[in-house]
């Protein structure tokens, strides 16, 4: 009995059939740049949600809220409260790393003043209400572009142009976008790379109350010193039952908030599921339609000493170079077209990466898919009736 036949074997029956392995050999490319596409997306959803949780900082907000940071309502003077009564808050420069905000969901309009038409083009953005300590509880917002915001400027994030649908250059600074009523010079640019804070707008918090007509603030960020001061926080948000807050850390808020997407993670994997499902059908159909064509040199392999199992393990060779391939130029097709770009989601956005498990995940997926596609193929083989096969014309 013989052994296994020599790789070139499987390598050059591959080019017996060129159209057909050229149409195989794309649909691993396409699966595999889908995969890279989705792990890409999955896995920055992930990133921007845990990257935005920061592990010293804790939330106060309305106890009527259901942890909904937008639709929160609290007194402003719950900020100096915290900074005079908790002594946990981290201090920099002597100044307490307190942040009272306002979370508002709104719709800005590019341009000075208003066009005049009917339908003249809105963009739904998400405005964040802030003093200059917000840089001091948000360590990873830095200022990449301009100068901090005066009273009638803004903040733009680095991302903030993708959420609203709009060319970069429409939000660069020096340019005038309106919102909440009011026109706003936008003085500059920041980036927090990995965080849902590059697709917001931020704004001086006093002029954005007076103009959305709120006598409230919607939170208060805190960065606590240590451990301990989560406690504190705590305690003083149950103590001070006059002010009805809610206390929460940062990474349990935005840990729910990320559960919250969950569906979305699953229908996006699910779809890469039914497609590559779909092409392995379609590569097991193809390994069929070759065992068909090629019985009669199949069943000679067979009687001059080549047992079912090495012609089987050649097939599965042709199958996974031919995967792999296809999987190396899909991973690069998904790379080149993945890479760099951003996705609109909700209020947010966030960066697309395409990183070592997203290559991953592309290559490894369409190889899976080459080695079980083949399965059928080689049952098949293994059950070939060598007389009768090679009697056929």
């Amino acid at each position: 009995m013989r052994g296994l036949l020599p790789f070139d074997y499987a390598v050059l029956n591959l080019a017996r059939r060129p159209w057909r392995t050229l149409l195989t050999g794309l649909s691993s490319a396409l699966v595999a740049a889908l995969l890279v596409g989705t792990a890409a997306f999955v896995r920055g959803l992930e990133r921007s949600h845990e990257a935005t949780a920061e592990p010293d900082t804790a939330i106060l907000l309305s106890a009527a809220s259901m942890n909904d940071v937008v639709r929160s309502s609290i007194v402003p003077a719950v900020a100096d409260h915290v900074a005079a009564d908790v002594t946990g808050v981290l201090a920099v420069d002597g100044v307490a790393a307190v942040s009272p905000e306002i979370h508002l969901a709104t719709f800005v309009r590019l341009g000075p003043t208003a066009s005049g038409a009917a339908d003249e083009r809105k963009h739904a953005a998400f405005v964040r209400g802030v003093t200059a300590r917000a840089f001091l509880v948000h360590p990873a917002v830095t200022l990449t572009a301009g100068a901090l915001p005066r009273d009638d400027e803004v903040l733009v994030g680095r991302l903030a142009a993708a959420k609203l649908g709009v060319p970069e250059e429409a939000l660069a600074p020096g340019r005038t976008i309106r919102f909440e009523g009011g026109a706003w010079s936008i003085a500059g640019s920041f980036a927090a790379p990995g965080t849902t804070f590059e697709s917001e707008i931020w704004a001086p918090l006093a002029p954005l109350r007076g103009l959305s007509r709120r006598d409230d603030v919607s939170a208060v960020f805190v960065r606590v010193a240590g451990p301990h001061g989560f406690s504190e926080l705590e305690r003083f948000a149950q103590r001070r039952l006059d002010l009805e807050l809610l206390f929460q850390t940062s990474a349990s808020y935005y840990r729910e908030l990320a559960a919250y997407f969950a569906p979305i993670r699953a229908l996006a994997w699910a779809m890469a599921f039914l497609i590559g499902a779909a092409a392995l059908l379609s590569g097991a159909n193809t390994l069929q339609a070759a065992v068909q064509e090629r019985a009669p040199e199949l069943a000679a392999l067979r009687a001059l000493g080549f047992r079912g199992l090495p012609l089987a393990w050649s097939l599965a060779q042709e199958s996974i170079v031919l995967a792999a391939a296809g999987g190396v130029a899909g991973v690069a097709l998904g790379r080149l077209l993945v890479a760099g770009s951003s996705v609109r989601l909700a209020m947010s956005a966030f960066a697309l990466e395409v990183d070592a498990p997203a290559l991953l995940a592309g290559l490894g997926g369409v190889l899976l898919l080459g080695a079980i596609g083949a399965l059928p193929a080689a049952v098949r083989l293994l059950r070939l009736p060598v007389g009768a096969a090679l009697r056929q014309e």
